[in-house]
């Protein structure tokens, strides 16, 4: 069994849409059972509907979705509002937070408020990382610092720099911040991946694909192509997720 860590739904502001029968198809050529759902930034800032469409998929699909909230911190107590909501009518299962589309600093008292609503429920964060000034790995870090009974998933490694000099970053990140895991979608080297798992465990790893920014069957092939045994692939596309996100 596979694992999508991280895969929207709807239509983006940006120009990328993806819709529920485009990811399900995708699902299945790819050979993907599940996937975490997360929302789009919609043309009208508003995430409450975005929200809703990813609960509604979750309910249409049983079994094979499972949701994360977003919410703009920005909005300040209605965001707070919104995530509550999201957790007690909506079922999700934990937060999605993209500092440099919202604008805000990973480390930012801003989204504190969030983090905190996280923590009491029990429920973790993911957070789009490697944009600098944003969410930078050291950004991510102090974060997690702060909060370090929130289990935080950087995507991307917490690293989306082609050059390879975050990379070290996002190592160091890890190594000083247990609560910090990995997510693997647009590492474009497969030895950080491995030599992630050597260092630090399969479990702090979770398999991602970023679809439909990044292709689904392309982002599989990173992992399987992987120098790693079959049963850390299955700790690092399954295991952790299910105990991370405590799914069925």
């Amino acid at each position: 069994m596979l694992i999508d860590a991280h895969a929207h739904l709807g239509t983006s502001l940006f120009g990328v849409e993806n819709s529920l029968e485009d990811l399900l198809a995708s699902m299945e050529q790819n050979e993907i059972d599940q996937a975490i759902l997360v929302p789009l930034k919609p043309r009208d800032y508003h995430f409450g509907p975005e929200n809703d469409r990813i609960a509604a998929a979750v309910r249409a699909t049983v079994g094979k979705f499972f949701g994360f909230a977003r919410v703009d911190p920005w909005q300040g107590e209605a965001a707070v509002d919104e995530l509550r909501r999201s957790i007690d009518e909506l079922g999700m299962i934990g937060l999605f937070l993209h500092p440099f589309e919202e604008q805000f600093a990973a480390n930012d008292e801003l989204s504190f408020p969030l983090l905190e609503v996280l923590h009491e429920s029990g429920l973790p964060l993911m957070i789009a990382g490697g944009y600098p000034t944003f969410s930078h790995p050291s950004q991510i870090g102090d974060l997690a610092r702060q909060f370090p009974d929130l289990t935080i998933i950087a995507t991307h490694g917490g690293q989306i720099n082609i050059s390879g000099m975050l990379l070290a970053d996002a190592l160091r990140t890890m190594q000083a911040n247990p609560n910090v895991i990995m997510e693997t979608s647009g590492i474009y080297r497969e030895d950080f991946i491995e030599d992630t798992i050597a260092e630090l465990g399969a479990e702090r790893v979770v398999w991602g694909s970023n679809a439909p920014y990044m292709d689904q069957g392309f982002e599989t092939t990173r992992v399987r192509m992987a120098h790693l045994s079959d049963a850390v692939k299955t700790i690092i596309g399954r295991d952790n997720l299910r105990r991370i996100c405590r799914l069925t």
